[in-house]
């Protein structure tokens, strides 16, 4: 019996030393497996030259000498971290190679952004924000604030709200038959009250902390090497600018605000994370051992991923497996997400100890396709995006069409976001498909698609409002809620399907499926 483990201790340390790709993985074509050094280089020169960039004190940094020195290692970083999905693979791993791509092409374009756009272009250098929190007591907004707020949290009531019991007094019951009947009445009426609140209870887990947050950009700081080393540390792992000036905007929304607890990040994780995890995870794989593991093992050529997608798999079967990954992908986040804030709980009040929400709105509240992008889904990548995809997007736009630099320019916005997104996920998936570009287009059309869908939706939405108002008919009718959540799942299941046809081609469905 104890061999048995020696065994496959013995079997997983030889794959990590294995050079040969697991079955399923197409590299880029004279890419090399990876090696530790390779790995290490590119965050470690950026974590170098981070050392440099943190604003005065002492006044030797900002010396040209200095300066040359840390853009030169800024230089060698981003060369380090483009290089690394186009020279190696992980061969041991479909997951992990997809994984190399993003991380890779985010990591030299953060450099460029950190090092060289915003420092020249907006002479800004992210300075760092410390939060304090004050407990607070909650009581119900004005009306007007919470309208004024609808841009932050979607227009919908906050995800992290708790409504307690409601605790009435007791009212004189009527006498006769009646009122014994009403009175039964209330009390079944009571019970199921009291039941549905458990329940709600429950799935919402325990209460987070109600707090008052103040954000106060730091001056002066850091002042010693110590501090310096925690500032470059921090701005390196802090992918949503948690803790600088930096920070997306779905991070901050409102100085009132809930602080998650440990225990609210276990319940996360068990009643809402790993259930969806295993349900979609037990949908992909039996899809896929049904309908896709009869040829898994043929020649790279010899099915194209229209034949394993769109051939082997109904219509129906299509839009579930969509709906799986999708799910999958949610959870496995958030689980993420969740994990590391336990982890790193005892470093608080440390920036690296703050997780806020990664997604601010429920999937059942979203109505638009743009709400599910800005407030259903992640922004991990918001930063990228913002400065690669939506300024260019908004420059273009102006430029176009004469616009002032004051006035809105929401089409080139959104454009240029998606198609941002767009090539990153190409990039990434073009690893793990013998890194043809024609076959990683999937992705691509994905987001494009959803980009056009929210300046449709838009354009649609604005023009009914226009016309109900001349009408004289309300702004806002009882189906609209219906339509729209009708609209932004049909959009995410059809056009999604792209996204995992490219999947189910390059293996990462095969990998999931643990097949």
């Amino acid at each position: 019996m104890a061999s048995k483990p020696l065994q496959w201790l013995q079997q997983l340390q030889d794959s990590f030393v294995d050079s040969t790709p697991r079955p399923g993985l197409h590299p880029i074509p004279n890419s090399t497996p990876l090696t530790f050094t390779a790995a290490l280089l590119p965050p470690l020169t950026y974590y170098l030259a981070l050392l440099l960039l943190a604003p005065p004190p002492p006044l030797v940094i900002d010396t040209p000498p200095v300066k040359v020195l840390r853009n030169l290692l800024a230089v060698i970083a981003g060369i380090l971290f483009f290089r690394l999905p186009l020279v190696y693979h992980v061969p041991q791993s479909i997951g992990l190679t997809y994984q190399l791509g993003l991380i890779g092409l985010y990591g030299g374009c953060r450099v460029l952004d950190a090092f060289f756009i915003s420092p020249y272009l907006f002479r800004h250098v992210p300075r760092r924000v410390t939060y304090h929190h004050t407990l607070r007591t909650e009581s119900p907004e004005p009306v007007a604030r919470a309208k004024a707020k609808e841009w932050t949290n979607g227009g919908v009531p906050d995800p992290f709200h708790h409504a307690g019991n409601r605790q009435e007094g007791n009212k004189r019951m009527d006498t006769g038959d009646g009122g014994r009947f009403r009175g039964r009445a209330a009390s079944v009426s009571s019970s199921y009250g009291t039941a549905m609140s458990a329940l709600r209870k429950s799935i919402s887990g325990p209460d987070p902390v109600p707090v008052l947050e103040t954000a106060v950009t730091e001056s002066g700081w850091p002042m010693t090497l110590l501090d310096r080393a925690a500032w470059a540390l921090e701005l390196e792992l802090s992918m949503r600018g948690v803790g600088f000036t930096w920070t997306t905007a779905d991070v901050r929304h409102t100085r009132k605000t809930w602080l998650p607890t440990v225990q609210n990040r276990i319940h996360s994780i068990l009643v809402h994370a790993l259930p969806v995890l295993l349900v979609s995870w037990a949908i992909i794989r039996f899809i896929y051992a049904c309908y896709i593991l009869p040829v898994q093992d043929s020649s790279w050529e010899a099915y194209s991923a229209y034949d394993l997608f769109d051939r082997r798999l109904p219509l129906d079967l299509q839009l579930l497996l969509t709906a799986a990954l999708g799910a999958f992908l949610m959870a496995a986040f958030s689980f993420g997400h969740s994990l590391f804030a336990i982890m790193l709980s005892p470093l608080a009040p440390s920036p690296l100890a703050f997780f806020p929400p990664l997604y601010t709105t429920r999937p059942w509240e979203i109505t638009t396709v743009r709400k599910f992008w800005s407030f259903g889904w992640h922004r991990l990548f918001a930063r990228l995006f913002l400065v690669y995809g939506i300024w260019p997007g908004e420059w273009v736009e102006r430029k176009l069409l004469g616009k002032r630099p004051e006035q809105p320019a929401d089409v080139g916005k959104v454009i240029g976001a998606f198609l941002s997104s767009a090539f990153v996920h190409s990039f990434a998936v073009r690893g793990v498909l013998a890194g043809n570009w024609r076959m990683a287009t999937g992705e691509a059309k994905f987001f494009a698609l959803n980009g056009l869908a929210v300046v449709l939706e838009g354009a649609i939405i604005r023009a009914v409002k226009k016309s109900r108002a001349r009408r004289g008919h309300p702004i806002h009718m009882w189906y609209d809620t219906v339509v729209g959540r009708t609209w932004w799942v049909t959009v995410l299941l059809w056009t999604g399907r792209n996204f995992a046809r490219g999947w189910i081609k390059s293996g990462l469905v095969r990998e999931m499926a643990f097949l």
